[in-house]
């Protein structure tokens, strides 16, 4: 069940079933030219409305859609925030579950930039210093890689194509484009967008609903393992 949809009733009587709550993040960002640009967003608030309903007693914060973005901060369509903003608003929600009673968190990603999981985890670990609560934060795309062998598939690639071909098909544009990450070695450059020349990587050609159902219900079912193990 969505918390923004319950009564305060509601969410009160979950709180005294030990609740678990799920805060999914997202982003706003540009993912090639046939992905759309809340792929970060709808990847995560999937996986959590799946596992709602074989999972007992959990519960859906409403989703965070922006993140910090470094490749493709300057793409048309990104929207970011700073690292600061980030770890702060995260720090705030999950302090304010706690203030309610939640006891039990899961914190999944979208967007995977280092950085951004690297605010997210300062903020976790924040609050799980100060707090009685038990949480768990990761990236799904982190999870779905234990399921397939990524190799150079990346940002807006074949993975993550086919998972919003099943979640989100009348977002997906045709044609699926080809694209590689270009390194530049050890060089800080200034504009990090000349590492996706295509604006993605990976080879969406052979991307199928098939095959994105495979991966998500792959991932649902790992979470709904996380939470009957790590936060029991």
């Amino acid at each position: 069940m969505r918390i923004d949809e319950m009564t305060t009733e509601d969410f009160h009587q979950a709180v005294m079933n030990n609740v678990t709550v799920i805060l999914p993040l997202g982003a706003t960002e540009a993912h090639g030219p046939h992905l759309p640009l809340g792929t970060d967003t709808f990847q995560p608030e999937h996986i959590a409305e799946e596992v709602a309903k074989i999972a007992d007693n959990v519960l859906i914060a409403p989703a965070m859609p922006y993140g910090q973005h470094s490749s493709t901060k300057n793409m048309a369509g990104t929207i970011g925030i700073s690292f600061d903003t980030l770890r702060a608003f995260v720090t705030d929600v999950l302090n304010s579950l706690a203030d309610g009673g939640v006891k039990r968190m899961v914190v999944i990603s979208g967007h995977a930039g280092t950085s951004h999981i690297c605010a997210i985890t300062e903020a976790c670990r924040a609050v799980v210093m100060k707090r009685d609560v038990r949480i768990a934060f990761f990236s799904d795309y982190d999870i779905a890689s234990k399921k397939i062998e990524i190799g150079n598939d990346g940002h807006g690639g074949m993975v993550e194509t086919s998972r919003i071909m099943d979640i989100r098909p009348d977002l997906v544009r045709d044609p699926r484009p080809v694209g590689r990450y270009k390194s530049h070695g050890y060089l800080v450059l200034r504009d990090g967008s000349a590492c996706f020349p295509e604006g993605m990587a990976g080879d969406t050609r052979d991307s199928s609903p098939e095959f994105g159902k495979e991966i998500n219900d792959y991932v649902v079912k790992a979470v709904s393992e996380i939470i009957r193990k790590d936060l029991s």
